[in-house]
């Protein structure tokens, strides 16, 4: 009596030279350790995954748009407030984490409270942007005027360099410390809505 030998070893569809067992709870795709996502409700495959989270986003390009400009424009206003009357160190830290999520309400009410896979981030690099704007905005205004006053003087000022900027930036550690406040206001109160 011969005995068959049947291979019965099962390979991961995504890669077929890595053996598995493991099946998506949903639609029964074989995938390996590093395919797989751990869900609440089991593992299942990035597919699937990907296509609960496509229903789950529904946020336009026009709202990624929105939050990005809201969020610069908002802080940059702040961060040029703040630098241009310097305001304290203390205040500054008491202000920047309400204000980011007062920005992040008004974004999340702009959009209608629709969701998106990297809206979060949209909104927090809007916010560094029009920060880092709004801080170099008092500075260039500086500038001009010391430029115009030393042109009725009969002088001539330096041109205005990166170099000037950055050590007048570096120089204000309490604007960019408000800036990162708001920024990680802003993405944690996104977080807290995935």
């Amino acid at each position: 009596m011969t005995e068959t030998i049947i291979d019965e070893r099962t390979y991961c569809a995504v890669h077929p030279d890595r053996e598995t067992g493991l099946r998506c709870n949903k639609c029964g795709r074989l995938m390996c350790v590093d395919c797989a996502v751990q869900t609440p409700v089991g593992y299942r495959c990035r597919e699937c995954v990907r296509g609960i989270q496509q229903k789950f986003y529904n946020a336009t390009q026009a709202d990624y748009l929105q939050v990005f400009i809201v969020c610069a424009l908002i802080t940059g206003v702040a961060a040029g407030i703040a630098g241009a009357i310097r305001i304290p160190i203390l205040f500054l830290l008491l202000l920047g984490l309400p204000i980011g999520g007062a920005i992040a309400e008004l974004t999340v009410r702009i959009v209608q409270k629709r969701r998106g896979a990297r809206l979060d981030m949209t909104a927090m690099a809007g916010a560094v942007v029009g920060g880092l704007v709004g801080m170099i905005a008092p500075i260039v205004i500086q500038y001009n005027q010391f430029a115009d006053a030393a042109a009725a003087s009969g002088l001539q000022a330096p041109p205005l360099s990166l170099d000037l900027i950055v050590r007048q930036l570096a120089g204000d550690f309490s604007a960019l410390i408000f800036v990162g406040l708001v920024a990680a206001a802003i993405y944690g109160r996104y977080k807290m809505r995935s």
